[in-house]
């Protein structure tokens, strides 16, 4: 009986790694080991340099190597000392503050006057036709602005113009007119008087405006039209910042004559430490300003009225 013939499988091949792979294993492994090495060696150099850096900039050497970082904010003790001495040599020269009145009515010199290169004080008029552009215009240019405040005059003939207070006015009206005023010139920070040789003597009326001044929480500049106002002694018992008029500038409009009253304004102040001149928005008086205030920039420092209170 013949034996049943045994099935032949087929072997199964085992399958080798290619040479090709061997060889990309062996690349991978020494490409790995010299990147691990080549951060050794920088992580080492890194140290090392900056260690040697280091002590060299702590020893006052660079070896020729420029470090360069941010300055740091200013610091006052850091000001150079010319700087600092020029400084204190212009506030301690004497102050001059010069108002330049009855702003308002002058379109061309007063925007003139308003651009005026040294420090000046505006007081407007109001109910002017350009009090509401201009003096809007000097408080956003960063000015001192006043209300030229009318008051009535010991002559008739003079108007003080609209909004003006008189002594028969009732305390309310007076109030009320004085409150109108004001609300014409919204940025005044003080109040100084346009004309008012009458109203300016009398003790009790000027008591009510005062009290009416200092509940607004301004200052008062007497004008010192006349010789026997009551103005700053009155704000003074009031508790109100005051201050009062030395030298009108330009009461004859002549160039000349106007520099000469500065230089008097000047002289003045040197004599009691600031001075307060009034001008007006006059072009000779613009003109005058410009052609002799800075000669008397060495000895006097411009300022706002405000800076005297």
């Amino acid at each position: 009986m013949a034996r049943p013939k045994k099935k032949i499988q087929a072997k199964k091949k085992v399958k080798k790694p290619s040479r090709f792979f061997s060889i990309k294993r062996v690349v991978i492994f020494f490409v790995l080991t010299v990147m691990l090495v080549v951060s050794v060696f920088a992580a080492g150099y890194v140290i090392f340099f900056r260690t040697v850096f280091a002590q060299e900039i702590s020893q006052g050497s660079n070896n020729g190597i420029v470090f360069e970082e941010p300055d740091p904010p200013p610091h006052k003790e850091q000001i150079s000392e010319p700087a600092e001495r020029e400084r204190t040599r212009g506030e301690d020269l004497p102050r001059v503050a010069i108002i330049i009145d009855d702003l308002g009515y002058h379109e061309q010199v007063g925007y003139e006057l308003l651009n005026f290169p040294l420090e000046l004080t505006y007081s407007f008029l109001p109910f002017a036709p350009f009090t509401g552009k201009q003096e809007s215009a000097a408080f956003y240019a960063g000015k001192t602005v006043l209300l030229h405040l009318p008051l009535e005059p010991k002559d008739p003939h003079w108007d003080p113009g609209p909004g003006t207070l008189f002594l028969a006015d009732s305390p309310q009206l007076q109030k009320e007119k004085f409150e109108q005023d004001l609300a014409a010139v919204p940025h005044a920070v003080g109040v100084n008087n346009h004309m008012g040789s009458l109203y300016t003597e009398n003790s009790v009326v000027m008591g009510r405006l005062l009290e009416l001044i200092g509940d607004s929480s301004l200052f008062f500049v007497d004008s010192f039209t006349t010789a026997a106002s009551v103005g700053q002694r009155v704000a003074r018992e009031a508790g109100v910042k005051t201050a009062r008029r030395h030298v009108f500038l330009d009461n004859e409009m002549d160039q000349v004559k106007i520099c000469e009253q500065l230089e008097i304004l000047v002289e003045l102040a040197e004599k009691q430490g600031q001075a307060i001149g009034i001008g007006h928005p006059h072009q000779i008086t613009a003109d005058a300003l410009h052609r002799c205030t800075e000669q008397y920039s060495s000895r006097v420092q411009y300022v706002s009225i405000a800076k005297l209170l």
